[in-house]
């Protein structure tokens, strides 16, 4: 591995989320938010690329409210080079997009010799069967564009990434020791929820320890 890529591992920070204090201020967000915005439709809005402004109930939702749907529809679109520091910040590119798919995808984040983002790349969409997996085929997009890693993520429809399932570990193993072979190092899989993530290099699932 490039030192240019090494200290990813060392950097990734594997900590717990909202601390619980904050999720009271959250329900009050929501609640103020409600009959102004349908959270529910924006989430599928956001999960399917579709215009989150139709998620506003009415012409006459408060500016702030506009405000918001303004803020969101920018943080979704991801800035070019994006740099990867920890799965935090693959999770934050990728969790409001597939945590609420009806469907499973697998796609790969490119990332560049600074393991800034090149291209997010949706390689498989539908029941993800390990059968039906070709490692070749989540490497192409990489290999095309000079990537020196990826990172591999798939959501799970049921919105709980935990557990990992053997399927997952088998096809995370297989995708590592293809990544050695063509150098294009694997540097994590992260598998998304419904507001949760997980990383299965932080388990120690799939990965060299």
């Amino acid at each position: 591995m490039s030192k240019e890529n090494a200290y990813i591992q060392r950097a990734f920070d594997f900590g717990d989320d909202l601390a619980p204090e904050e999720e009271p201020n959250l329900r009050r967000l929501r609640e103020g938010i409600a009959p102004y915005l349908d959270v529910e439709q924006l989430r599928q809005l956001a999960a399917e690329h579709g215009d989150v402004y139709a998620a506003l109930r009415s012409d006459a939702a408060p500016a702030q409210v506009r405000a918001l749907v303004d803020t969101l529809s920018a943080l979704l679109r991801p800035p070019v080079y994006e740099q990867i520091r920890s799965p935090r910040d693959v999770a934050a590119l990728l969790m409001v997009e597939m945590g609420y798919l009806d469907q499973e995808e697998m796609r790969t984040v490119l990332l560049d010799t600074r393991n800034r983002v090149q291209d997010i790349v949706t390689i498989y969409r539908g029941s993800l069967n390990t059968s039906l997996i070709r490692i070749g085929e989540l490497y192409t997009p990489a290999a095309r564009r000079n990537s020196a890693a990826i990172i591999l993520a798939h959501n799970h429809p049921s919105g709980e990434p935990d557990p990992p399932s053997p399927e997952d570990i088998l096809v995370t193993r297989q995708v590592v020791e293809a990544g050695k072979l063509l150098d294009i190092d694997c540097l994590d899989h992260l598998i998304i929820g419904r507001g949760k993530w997980l990383s299965l290099r932080a388990r120690g699932l799939g990965f060299d320890r």
